[in-house]
């Protein structure tokens, strides 16, 4: 899921672009993902660098309002017809924007990052809670470069679990979930195999 300007760690938008046109939008929502959000009490929300926007529709269809920000124009448009086509479109808004300085115009309950590597992403998403809202961050594990499968070699492009947790702590969140979680995946050659998440859940107090 593509961030923003080409020093950013990873790919750039024009790769991103290419990326998305290709794959076509797919709605496998990540479970960590889908665990923190089950039971939450639906209301407005923004997945970050959102790609396609799996997760964005899949909210949208629990009956949250999502905005859905990525630098890539030709992930947005692959994620707005897929959200015409699912019947969402109304509870969805797509916004072509740098991930790494976009702000919400107000404050949001729920915030997910899946996926991507971001400055200051903890400590941004806190500041755009409204009281008893949560952040959600899933990506890729430091640990997965060294037990996991695919996934980037980069380690600024990998999450530290304990680092996570201390900056949620010291941003005034009040942490739920901190953990490596092992996620099995089946590649190319249907061997199934196990990626290490990073999982963060954490809640502004109300």
């Amino acid at each position: 899921m593509s961030a923003g300007r080409t020093d950013q760690p990873g790919h750039d938008v024009a790769w991103w672009d290419a990326r998305h046109r290709d794959r076509g939008a797919h709605d496998d929502v990540d479970p960590s993902v889908r665990a923190a959000c089950l039971l939450q009490q639906p209301g407005t929300a923004v997945d970050l660098a959102c790609g396609t926007g799996r997760h964005a529709r899949w909210l949208a269809r629990r009956g949250w309002d999502v905005v859905g920000v990525d630098s890539s124009p030709g992930g947005l448009a692959v994620a707005a017809s897929a959200a015409r086509d699912q019947g969402v479109e109304q509870r969805c808004r797509w916004v072509v924007a740098d991930a790494r300085t976009w702000r919400p115009e107000a404050p949001v309950a729920l915030v997910v990052v899946a996926f991507v590597a971001l400055p200051l992403l903890v400590e941004r998403a806190a500041q755009w809670l409204a009281p008893g809202g949560r952040v959600v961050v899933v990506g890729h594990a430091l640990a997965n470069a060294v037990r996991g499968a695919g996934g980037p070699s980069d380690e600024r492009l990998l999450h530290d679990v304990t680092a996570l947790r201390d900056r949620a702590r010291e941003a005034g969140l009040r942490v739920r979930l901190a953990a490596e979680v092992e996620r099995p995946v089946v590649w190319d050659d249907d061997e199934r195999r196990v990626q290490v998440d990073a999982v963060l859940v954490a809640d502004r107090r109300p």
